[in-house]
């Protein structure tokens, strides 16, 4: 069994597309910002901050050192 976590997002993003992104980003799948901004539907001028390709795989690891110690 998994975690079960609740976040707010606006009207306009689309519950099962953002399941879907948010499934594919904790997978280790790689998935561009282009992807991303694509299967929600989002525009390069709607963002107010740009996103970056993040390895999640190094992301992981780093978080586990850092909250080891």
């Amino acid at each position: 069994m998994g975690k079960i976590i609740q976040i707010e997002v606006p009207d306009e993003i689309n519950e099962e597309k953002l399941k879907i992104a948010i499934s594919q980003a904790i997978s280790g799948e790689k998935m561009t910002v282009e992807e991303v901004r694509r299967l929600l539907g989002i525009t390069s001028e709607e963002l107010t901050e740009e996103l970056e390709e993040v390895n999640v795989a190094e992301l992981r690891e780093k978080e586990k050192k850092r909250l080891i110690g």
